[in-house]
C-alpha cells in the first residue's frame, strides 16, 4: 500500500473518531442541560440510572483524547514495524543475492575436485598395480 493510501486511511480513522467524540460530547452536553430539570421529574427508582449513565457519558467524554492519541501511537508503531520488515526484506534479497554469487564462484571449483577424484581413481586402478613387486620370485 502506498504512503498517500494509508494517510487517507488514516486520516478517515481519525475523522470518522473526531465526529465520534464531538457528537458524544454533543450528546452529553444537551443532556446535562436538560438533565437537572429532566431527572428532577423522572421518579426517584429511574432517576439513579439516569444519573449514572449521564456520568458515564461524561466519563467516557474525558477519556477519548487519549484514545485518539493511543490511536496515533497504535498507526506509527504498526508503519515503523512495517518499515522494519522492508528493511529486513532487502536485507535478505542482498544476502541471498551475495550466496548465489558465492555458489556460481564455487561451481567450477566444485568441478574440478570431481575431476580429480576421478582422475586419482583412474590412476589408483592402473595396469601397473598387477605388476610383479620387485624382489618377489616370478612364478
Amino acid at each position: 500500500m502506498t504512503g498517500q493510501a494509508e494517510t487517507h486511511r488514516y486520516s478517515l480513522l481519525h475523522s470518522a473518531m473526531d465526529e465520534l467524540l464531538e457528537g458524544t460530547r454533543a450528546v452529553t452536553r444537551l443532556m446535562g442541560t436538560m438533565g437537572g430539570e429532566a431527572v428532577s421529574a423522572i421518579p426517584e427508582p429511574v432517576a439513579v440510572p439516569v444519573t449514572r449513565m449521564l456520568e458515564s457519558l461524561q466519563q467516557l467524554v474525558e477519556l477519548a483524547p487519549p484514545l485518539v492519541a493511543e490511536f496515533d501511537v497504535l498507526v506509527e508503531e504498526l508503519h515503523a514495524q512495517r518499515l522494519t520488515v522492508q528493511a529486513l526484506q532487502a536485507e535478505l534479497s542482498a544476502f541471498d543475492h551475495q550466496m548465489e554469487l558465492i555458489e556460481q564462484a564455487l561451481a567450477p571449483l566444485q568441478g574440478w575436485t570431481h575431476q580429480w577424484s576421478r582422475l586419482r581413481q583412474s590412476l589408483i586402478r592402473t595396469p601397473h598395480a598387477d605388476a610383479p613387486q620387485p624382489g618377489l620370485p616370478e612364478s
